[in-house]
């Protein structure tokens, strides 16, 4: 009988990917929504992506319902995009947290903000139940909440896939920092809609800092644009001289001349839509057939951020 390869000898194949996982440390961005996940994860030099399909009942408005089938779907991913040293960077779905912009920060001229300042203030989340994280926008500062239960859920999926959760953000404020980035030469006013899951959104930027989140109620398309339009009206009527107003439609590509009446040329309005870059392509690993549908904007946006804020 044949001597084994040294390559093949279990002790040393462990060895090896024990080794591999100390010295090949790399983020590895997952985004969850309802339907499944998107993985993004550096090979080489070159980022690759897959998407891949929840099995039914797993997970629900970013919350992991079977954790122990999540961290298993999770541990086989991680093994078939072969990253030993996997750390989690995880992107939560719109409806896992809430937020809220906090005036006044400028004159605090602290880079953080301690919990219990906040609680004077009106929060759209529990926050003796709810992680904080909080960022600067200009004089104001925006924060976030996200139930304590969510994060220890995937911390829980994290250790039983044996992967380390290095970061946890949200889908909408990383966007934000994408667009940020993407629209900085922008002087303007902003109206940002989004469409994320089969809803729609209309967030209104004055000065950088987002004073307006409305959750558009109207499903018919022409109802829609009235109401985005009353909506922006009645927040441009807070100022005595609105500035310039651009426009950032985060909708599937196919929907986005439906929604180009939105903007008002005519009042000196703008669409600043830009193709984004292209930084992942697709996994090969995805030939299986586990792979369905397409990325929306908002992912394709806060991705962006976080490869660019991870790389």
């Amino acid at each position: 009988m044949p001597l084994p390869a040294l390559s093949e000898l279990p002790q040393l194949t462990a060895l090896s990917l024990a080794w591999r996982r100390l010295v090949d440390v790399k983020p590895v961005l997952i985004a969850v929504n309802n339907t499944g996940l998107v993985c993004c994860w550096d090979q080489g030099g070159r980022w690759q992506q897959r998407l891949v399909d929840w099995p039914d009942g797993v997970c629900r408005e970013g919350v992991p319902l079977q954790r122990e089938a999540i961290g298993e779907l999770m541990a086989d991913l991680i093994f078939d995009c072969d990253c030993p040293g996997a750390e989690l960077v995880l992107c939560l779905p719109m409806n896992a947290a809430a937020w809220c912009v906090v005036d006044g920060y400028g004159s605090e001229g602290s880079p953080g903000l301690l919990p219990q300042s906040l609680q004077a203030v009106d929060l759209p989340f529990d926050l003796a139940e709810s992680f904080i994280t909080a960022s600067p926008a200009q004089d104001a500062l925006a924060v976030v909440g996200v139930p304590r239960s969510l994060i220890q859920g995937w911390s829980e999926v994290a250790d039983l896939a044996d992967v380390p959760l290095r970061r946890v953000d949200w889908l909408l404020t990383a966007a934000q920092r994408a667009l940020h980035q993407l629209t900085q030469t922008w002087e303007g006013d902003m109206a940002w809609l989004v469409e994320e899951e089969k809803s729609l959104r209309l967030l209104l930027f004055r000065q950088g800092v987002p004073e307006v989140d409305h959750a558009l109620e109207q499903l018919d398309p022409l109802a829609c644009q009235r109401e985005v339009r009353a909506c922006v009206a009645a927040w441009q009527a807070l100022v005595d001289t609105p500035s310039a107003l651009g426009w950032w439609l985060s909708v599937p590509t196919v929907q986005v001349d439906d929604w180009m009446p939105l903007v008002d040329e005519e009042r000196g309005e703008c669409c600043l839509n830009q193709p984004l870059p292209t930084w992942a392509e697709p996994s090969d690993q995805g030939a299986a057939g586990d792979v369905t549908g397409v990325l929306s904007p908002l992912q394709q946006l806060a991705l962006l951020a976080l490869q660019q804020e991870e790389r």
